[in-house]
């Protein structure tokens, strides 16, 4: 009797995933790709928007789920990020991403950025352990790190296909440091393109 109920239970699963798969995977289907460029910056946002030297950043995400009205967006997505600061790291970012945005009249849209997500750093140079009295440089595999993304944007409508973006975020990463400082602070500047798939 409980072999037979496993297997009701099997072939009931079956049948909603076959008329209720495509939809759902429908829902969640790629509805834009975004591309930017950033500079990033180690510290607290501040009146200077960006400080020098350069950093240079990149991030390509898509949005899976994109809900419009008359001015408003809620869009949900994934986005992956790359950074390189000389003097401190190399850093491979994955977020899962949420924007509200509100559209003005004459198509400026502004957008408010949240995502939390998984970071991946890599030290830019080597690392050395002390060892018998005597330093001896170690292996580093990167350090496993959980990052959170605060920021507002604008967004232009170029044509019904295409957008162009410039974000203010910052992201607060830990653990970082030791027990004094146990995160750290980044900001990202930068501009980007937006396609719509579907326009």
């Amino acid at each position: 009797m409980i072999h037979f109920k496993t297997k009701l239970i099997w072939y009931a699963f079956l049948v909603v995933l076959i008329f209720y798969g495509p939809k759902t995977i429908a829902q969640f289907s790629p509805k834009t790709v975004r591309v930017s460029f950033f500079n990033e910056t180690l510290g607290l946002p501040s009146w200077k928007l960006t400080q020098l030297p350069i950093h240079p950043a990149f991030s390509v995400g898509t949005d899976l789920r994109v809900r419009s009205g008359k001015h408003w967006q809620k869009a949900w997505g994934v986005d992956f990020y790359y950074y390189y600061q000389q003097s401190l790291e190399h850093a491979l970012m994955l977020d899962a991403s949420y924007r509200l945005g509100y559209r003005l009249p004459f198509g400026l849209q502004a957008n408010l950025h949240t995502a939390l997500g998984y970071k991946h750093a890599l030290l830019a140079g080597q690392k050395y352990e002390l060892k018998n009295s005597t330093y001896q440089r170690v292996t580093h595999f990167g350090k496993a790190q959980a990052n959170i993304k605060l920021g507002l944007g604008f967004e232009y409508p170029l044509s019904e296909r295409y957008a162009i973006t410039t974000d203010y975020k910052t992201m607060v990463v830990a653990p970082f440091g030791d027990r004094i400082i146990p995160f750290s602070i980044h900001t990202f500047l930068g501009v980007g393109l937006k396609i719509n798939l579907r326009p």
